[in-house]
């Protein structure tokens, strides 16, 4: 089952007619409920889908209410201030309780960026230039960012169980399966690694992840690219994929415009992981800029289809 991603035709402020209308004559089984959405589209746009033909077949939390200003951002699932983690369990939790409600199976769990001495902008600057080479003004971002991230693993993973623990028994009362999405880099939670941990100490609880290639691109940037038995490991834990590609450190860009992987042996890699999802049971989201025209995003649907086929 292959969705059409809400970003691709936001709802605010063009309405939930414009993304039903994107996803039926395009080639899509339905759409996935997420960025570019506030609280207030979602049942109108389950409604409309529903009258279209199509799957409303995924929700992703937290979403904000209204439109937030430039200075403001949502808060996060993963944060280790227990008043904004809070805040964005209250949040999942109207998100969790229209999903159950409307017989989705899956809520798409961010759990937010983190925020580090050596900050993200700064380094995608440096990265963009070419500067973080030997004795380049770059050159220690991303090490600094990294020890500093290893050092607040342990704080980190307990934020996200704290979030997971809170929303966990209601997911299950409800028949809704939780799907972590993952960090590409230092500057979010849970890495791959901290994501299968949680996954150990909810053993059984209806918890899986999201395997979003655009995001595997950017860590092979990085050099931060998965051993083969922990990428194998994300990937059998899967519950939905995120097809998109990356321009340098910017993931989500819609299949076909981005930039090809750096060496054909990680792409090799990751395609094959990819090929053996079913596709059937495992549902794909495609996702893209907002300006993508209808066309290319057609062309988008028709080469996921053949990737999985």
């Amino acid at each position: 089952m292959i969705l059409c991603g809400s970003e691709l035709r936001p709802t605010t402020p063009q309405g939930v007619e414009a993304l039903v209308r994107l996803a039926s004559e395009s080639g899509f089984a339905g759409v996935a409920i997420g960025r570019g959405c506030l609280m207030g589209d979602v049942s109108p746009l389950i409604a409309e889908t529903l009258r279209g033909g199509f799957v409303p077949g995924v929700v992703r939390t937290p979403m904000p209410e209204r439109v937030l200003a430039p200075s403001r951002r949502l808060p996060r699932l993963g944060a280790e201030a227990a008043d904004e983690r809070a805040a964005a369990i209250a949040i999942a939790r109207q998100s969790l309780e229209m999903t159950g409600a409307a017989g989705i199976g899956l809520l798409w769990l961010d759990f937010g960026g983190v925020v580090l001495g050596s900050p993200v902008e700064a380094f995608i600057r440096h990265f963009a230039r070419r500067q973080t080479g030997k004795n380049q003004p770059g050159t220690e971002a991303l090490p600094d960012a990294l020890a500093e991230r290893r050092a607040r693993s342990a704080r980190l993973v307990d934020a996200c169980q704290w979030s997971l623990e809170a929303l966990v028994a209601e997911s299950q009362r409800s028949g809704v399966t939780l799907a972590m999405d993952l960090a590409a880099s230092p500057w979010s939670v849970p890495s791959p690694r901290e994501a299968l941990e949680l996954m150990s100490r909810f053993e059984g609880a209806g918890i899986g992840t999201v395997f979003d290639t655009g995001k595997l691109s950017v860590m092979r940037r990085l050099g931060l690219g998965m051993a083969p038995a922990r990428l194998a490991a994300v990937r059998a834990a899967a519950v939905m994929l995120v097809e998109n590609e990356a321009v340098g450190l910017e993931p989500g860009y819609l299949p076909g415009l981005g930039e090809p992987d750096e060496t054909e042996d990680d792409a090799g890699e990751i395609i094959g992981v990819k090929q053996r999802a079913n596709v059937a049971d495992v549902p794909v989201v495609i996702v893209g800029a907002s300006d993508s025209t209808d066309a290319e995003v057609a062309a988008a649907v028709r080469a996921v289809a053949q990737r999985y086929a």
